[in-house]
């Protein structure tokens, strides 16, 4: 697959998020070409994306994910597509900050090691509102980039300590590095690996 097609696979797949169920209805699973592990499936049911109108599913988690605060701080997104046709885990990064830094590519460290390097696909933008309570509203602005990593590399940064992790989005001006939320939980980001790896043809 060409680095054209799979962007396009890439926008599809973060497009299309809010347009299918998130409860898991197995049956569509179980009629599927594939199998997967029924205790991981209970366990990560949050994490299974089903597809009633076209038969297909496929699983997505962030770093963050608080019952009160949704994705708010999140700063990955992991994706896996069981019928893409590759061993691939769709990666979305971002920023949260005040003001655009208008970031032209990113590169993502696991201490010193840069696991992606100036990756320039995939950007867009988007803003948050976050409530602050009495002390009113902040508006966030996000830049995002969405990179297709190799189970290798996805599970480098989901097996790491979230702090050695580091986001480095640069622009015109320098860099911005990014780090992990301090409440954040590593389990989403590993129940996409484990779920991938566990999802087979029959």
């Amino acid at each position: 697959m060409n680095v054209k097609s799979l962007m396009v696979s890439i926008v599809l797949s973060f497009s299309l998020l809010g347009c299918q169920s998130t409860k898991l209805n197995t049956a569509v699973i179980d009629a599927s070409e594939y199998s997967v592990d029924g205790t991981l499936l209970t366990k990560y049911s949050n994490l299974v994306v089903t597809d009633e109108l076209e038969g297909r599913f496929y699983y997505t988690g962030s770093d963050f994910d608080d019952w009160l605060l949704g994705e708010a701080y999140r700063k990955i997104n992991f994706t896996y597509h069981p019928d893409s046709g590759e061993n691939i885990i769709l990666t979305d990064v971002r920023t949260m900050q005040l003001n655009w830094i208008h970031a032209d590519s990113v590169t993502i460290f696991v201490g010193k090691e840069k696991i992606v390097a100036n990756w320039k696909e995939g950007r867009y933008t988007n803003t948050s509102i976050v409530d602050g309570g009495s002390l009113g509203n902040t508006v966030y602005t996000h830049e995002h980039f969405k990179i297709p990593l190799s189970m290798q590399d996805a599970k480098k940064i989901a097996t790491a300590s979230p702090d050695t992790v580091t986001i480095r989005f640069y622009g015109e001006q320098g860099y911005v590095d990014e780090k992990i939320h301090p409440m954040t939980s590593w389990e989403n980001l590993l129940g996409v690996i484990n779920l991938a790896e566990t999802t087979k043809l029959k």
